[in-house]
């Protein structure tokens, strides 16, 4: 089981529901599937934070109200151009916004293309992860619903950004259980030719409901998607995003819980993989 080390906590700025992180040119970026920004962190001083508005607008701090207003941005990925793309889940028809954090800020851009064709494919839609490998955009399906329908499935990257769909390759997972619950991706990243991905196993068979946390694993798999290996993660939380640098991994957490701040975990890569 691999230990992680605590590194930060996001108590100001407060966010509570981390969902993605990216590492890029020496800063964390981190966004959280009930915030309407996304927060820009010096690697080599946590305390200097910045925020970074992706949409107008204030949310709602009643529990039903902002659950079910939130953007739901799951996923955050270095695009070739070095932009951010602020990826939403599609788990609700109005989850379909997403954000591009470019030099002088961000611009909104819509999925709703994509995610209708994708809800074509999967009954249950619920994008928690991506990676940027060659021209494709490989987005990663969580299966935390009924079906269990874990899968990645490439979408050529200049088509979607100029607003079309090319679909290239879909692959489906069996990731197993873990404490009578199934693992299901929570995101992925990539480095070193090798993707790395986060899978929780939650008590609930619902896209849209949260369930008891009942741990999580990291793997990792070769640019094909073929499974290479997986290591238990000692976290009493579910990790939501994840980033690698040659030595390190690094996690966000999601209590699913307001009251209780996020957490920024590290673990060694060499105990790990």
């Amino acid at each position: 089981m691999i230990k992680l080390t605590k590194l930060h906590s996001f108590s100001e700025p407060f966010i509570s529901a981390a969902s993605g992180l990216a590492l890029a040119r020496d800063h964390f970026y981190v966004i959280a599937d009930d915030e309407l920004f996304a927060l820009e962190i010096d690697k080599n001083n946590l305390a200097n934070t910045q925020k970074i508005t992706l949409f107008p607008g204030v949310l709602s701090e009643e529990k039903k109200q902002r659950k079910k207003t939130k953007p739901d941005l799951e996923s955050i990925v270095e695009l070739p151009s070095g932009d951010l793309l602020c990826i939403p889940s599609g788990s609700e028809e109005h989850r379909v916004l997403g954000a591009l954090i470019k030099n002088d800020g961000a611009a909104v851009i819509s999925f709703q293309t994509l995610y209708t064709k994708l809800r074509e494919i999967f009954t249950e839609l619920n994008i928690e992860g991506a990676v940027v490998v060659g021209h494709s955009l490989r987005l990663f399906q969580r299966g935390n619903g009924e079906k269990h329908e874990n899968a990645t499935v490439d979408v050529n990257l200049v088509d979607f950004l100029q607003g079309l769909v090319s679909i290239t390759n879909i692959q489906r997972y069996d990731l197993g259980e873990l404490n009578g619950a199934a693992l299901s991706f929570t995101d992925a990243t990539l480095y070193n030719d090798r993707i790395y991905f986060l899978a929780a196993a939650e008590a609930s068979e619902s896209t849209y409901l949260d369930g008891e946390f009942k741990g999580a694993v990291l793997g990792m798999m070769d640019l094909s998607g073929r499974m290479l290996k997986q290591e238990f993660l000692d976290v009493t939380s579910k990790p939501e995003g994840l980033s690698l640098d040659s030595d390190y991994f690094y996690i966000v957490t999601d209590d699913d819980d307001r009251s209780k701040p996020s957490i920024l975990l590290r673990g060694s890569l060499k105990v790990a993989l």
